[in-house]
């Protein structure tokens, strides 16, 4: 079987991990296939290394057969093989370095779940699609390193050693609709995906401000319990006015470029009607960061900045990516 050509947005292509940490401490459950956790024990038998906590596996109730367990978390919700690196030996160097960044101990046998994050990736009979989540702080920089035109390139399989990438498979379904009775063609899909990435201007804030509290309640509401997300500041209209909106434009450039990565790759094609659903998507990613633009302009009680819009973006792809369910989101956005 061939192996399936693989398209990114340009914006991303560059990604590499750079050990910023944010998936390795966010306290949520990291499973560990058999095959892995297996080599992670010889090393530890061996002494190559040594986990942060006692027991580092921890077992996982339903679980799939090749699931050994749950990597277990140090005190401070880190993974417990986010570490910092063992001290080099007394009298090796004349100036004290700063303190090493923590990585993953276990890197060469991490979990596969580690090895996909930041990915997201739709496969369809075109091929392999990658999008980024955001909420990974390398990814969200990306966003404003680029220079230059978004498009849609081919390159490498996100994660080597994988025919398929964890995603959504949609190789067995028909084209997306363009209308209620009309199936696009797969060219003509490719076609219009490129478009509206290239031609993504959904930054300006479109009607009054409380439809964009609707759209964000909407994707609030499709988080599951006992999972939860905190409601719009009340007082979103006064920040945004006097601290968002002054130099929202300024930024549009930005916001532009997160936004072509909601068009870019959108499961709403296939799990919802089409590009329609892909377009209220888009929307609803718009909404989603202009209330979290607000909340972190409100915390910090700043103007909003490249650094307070980074984090807004990172807030917003951790609900819309990693809190609320995709099928439900999908369906909050409403239909025309």
């Amino acid at each position: 079987m061939p192996e399936m050509p693989t398209y990114w947005l340009n914006i991303h292509l560059a990604y590499a991990c750079r050990h910023s940490g944010a998936c390795c401490s966010s306290g949520w459950p990291i499973p560990i296939e058999r095959e892995r956790a297996a080599t992670v024990a010889s090393a530890i038998a061996s002494g190559l290394v040594a986990p942060a906590a006692s027991p580092w596996l921890q077992p996982a109730a339903s679980a799939p057969e090749d699931v050994a367990g749950i990597l277990a978390l140090q005190p401070d919700g880190q993974c417990v093989w986010h570490q910092r690196p063992a001290a080099a030996p007394a009298g090796i160097c004349t100036s004290s370095p700063p303190p090493a960044r923590r990585a993953c101990a276990v890197h060469a046998a991490r979990p596969v779940s580690c090895m996909h994050f930041p990915y997201v990736c739709l496969v369809d009979a075109r091929g392999v699609r990658v999008t980024l989540s955001h909420y990974c702080p390398t990814a969200a920089s990306l966003l404003f390193e680029h220079e230059g035109p978004v498009e849609v390139v081919e390159g490498p399989s996100p994660v080597p050693g994988f025919d398929v990438p964890e995603g959504l498979d949609a190789r067995e379904s028909l084209p997306p609709l363009a209308a209620p009775n009309r199936l696009l063609s797969w060219d003509e899909f490719t076609e219009w995906e490129r478009e509206h990435v290239r031609g993504c201007e959904g930054a300006g804030v479109r009607g009054c401000l409380g439809a964009e509290v609707e759209l964000f309640d909407a994707a609030r509401a499709a988080v599951p319990s006992p999972l939860s997300w905190p409601e719009a500041p009340v007082d979103f209209e006064a920040v945004w006015h006097q601290r968002v909106a002054p130099s929202w434009n300024l930024l549009a450039t930005i916001v532009n470029r997160y936004l072509a990565a909601k068009a870019f790759a959108s499961w709403a094609a296939y799990l919802g009607d089409g590009t329609a659903a892909v377009l209220r998507a888009v929307e609803q990613a718009r909404a989603v960061l202009v209330v979290e633009a607000v909340r972190q302009c409100a915390r910090h009680e700043r103007v909003l900045g490249a650094g307070l819009l980074k984090q807004a973006i990172r807030q917003s792809d951790l609900l819309l990516v990693h809190y609320a369910d995709r099928r439900g989101l999908i369906s909050s956005a409403g239909r025309d």
